[in-house]
């Protein structure tokens, strides 16, 4: 450790008490730095400001970070045990690496942490993150109610009884999306996180807050994922983006135009890599404002799509307006004779007017071999993959793979 870091942590640790109770990490670039080579001089300051905005992403405002020197940051954790505080710091350099790099092999990345010796000295003790991850799955299938479980994500998130709208805070994360025809994964899907997700389901269609929270939901989900693509793309990585947006956010006036108002600053290189899922269409909405709402986001994107959770819309008014395909939720828990029969039926339907269908929440090998029967050009759901913080590479894959593959991470949970 430079003499210059050992110095500034003392300073820290002598400083006070108001983070004695947590605990201190460093995140080293080395790593990042050996592999850019000659790139670092070039990259590095996008690389700071890449770190620092995924501090501000996945720290609260009680823990503090400094970039200590050229290769490494302090962040000090006002209430997390060193375990959650390691989890934490290995997520945020492992999402670097991918921005970065377009790979993040846990193997490779060392997470460090700061301890005092007893002689008042400062030591650095170092895990593999692959190590971290692995003693995390252990401990929690012995206890799943452990605090580094809980602590899987520093930002607090509110129960959907609190009154504080300026209390929510969504999180975006990325699922990834199999293509039928050509057996590759290309396309991520953009959403909520659960608990995100939790909070919207949780309140009433007649709370004040409903509509607000799903705006401002679309709103962080727009601005992260163009964020994290331009980055993805300076790095030559390249993918589909769905990302999906609210029918309430596109239909109330006000939420519209900061909506579109933000699309307007999609970068053009981007907009052929942008699709458009709405969600939350309401079984009647009339023709004129299902074309209203897909020529107002044509402009910004490759294509627009509509995920439906269940009902049998008009569906020539959707070919109609250019929607360019539908999509089904295969529900949890949901019976496979009755998952078949609506796939079947809506999948014909679909194909019928000449768009493209899509199925969600596919969790078993039965019901992908169901949807691809029905038709469908796209899966996606926990078989396929589980949600990540930003997306991975595009991979052929068959489908014996992707069953291989969901049922080593299951065993690995």
């Amino acid at each position: 450790m430079p003499d210059q870091t050992k110095a500034r942590l003392r300073h820290i640790l002598a400083g006070g008490q108001r983070h004695s109770a947590g605990a201190v990490q460093l995140i080293g670039l080395g790593t990042l730095r050996d592999r850019l080579g000659k790139r670092w001089d070039i990259v590095k300051e996008r690389i700071y400001e890449q770190t620092e905005r995924l501090f501000d992403r996945h720290l609260p405002p009680s823990d503090v970070w400094l970039r200590a020197d050229d290769a490494n940051y302090l962040v000090v954790f006002a209430t997390l045990d060193r375990q959650a505080a390691e989890l934490i710091c290995g997520r945020i350099v492992s999402e670097l690496h991918r921005l970065m790099l377009g790979n993040s092999d846990t193997s490779q990345i060392t997470v460090r942490s700061i301890v005092t010796e007893l002689d008042g000295n400062i030591a650095v003790e170092a895990m593999q993150l692959d190590q971290l991850i692995a003693r995390a799955a252990q401990q929690g299938a012995a206890s799943p109610q452990s605090e580094a479980a809980d602590a899987g994500d520093a930002r607090t998130v509110p129960t959907a009884d609190a009154h504080d709208g300026g209390s929510f805070h969504p999180t975006i994360c990325y699922r990834p999306v199999f293509d039928t025809s050509h057996k590759v994964l290309s396309t991520y899907v953009c959403h909520a996180d659960e608990e995100t997700k939790r909070i919207l389901n949780a309140l009433s269609t007649d709370d004040a807050r409903s509509e607000d929270y799903r705006f401002r939901t679309d709103m962080e989900l727009l601005s992260q994922s163009i964020e994290i693509y331009e980055e993805l793309y300076k790095n030559s990585f390249r993918y589909i983006q769905n990302l999906t947006v609210s029918f309430s956010t596109l239909s109330i006036g006000r939420h519209r135009r900061e909506y579109l108002a933000r699309c307007h600053s999609i970068p053009s290189h981007l907009i052929p890599f942008i699709v458009f899922v709405i969600q939350g269409v309401p079984t009647g909405v009339p023709y004129s404002r299902i074309s209203e709402i897909t020529t107002i986001l044509k402009p910004y994107s490759r294509a627009v799509l509509v995920l439906l959770d269940d009902g049998a819309p008009n569906l020539a008014a959707f070919a109609q307006a250019g929607v360019r395909g539908m999509g089904i939720t295969v529900h949890a828990g949901e019976p496979d004779a009755r998952a078949t029969n609506r796939l079947h039926s809506f999948g014909t339907h679909v194909h019928r007017h000449g768009m493209i269908f899509f199925v969600d929440g596919i969790r078993s090998a039965a019901m992908l071999r169901i949807a691809e029967d029905a038709g469908a050009s796209y899966v996606a759901g926990p078989l396929i993959g589980q949600d990540t913080d930003v997306p991975g590479h595009m991979k052929r894959m068959t489908e014996r793979e992707l069953i291989q593959k969901s049922a080593k991470t299951a065993r690995h949970r």
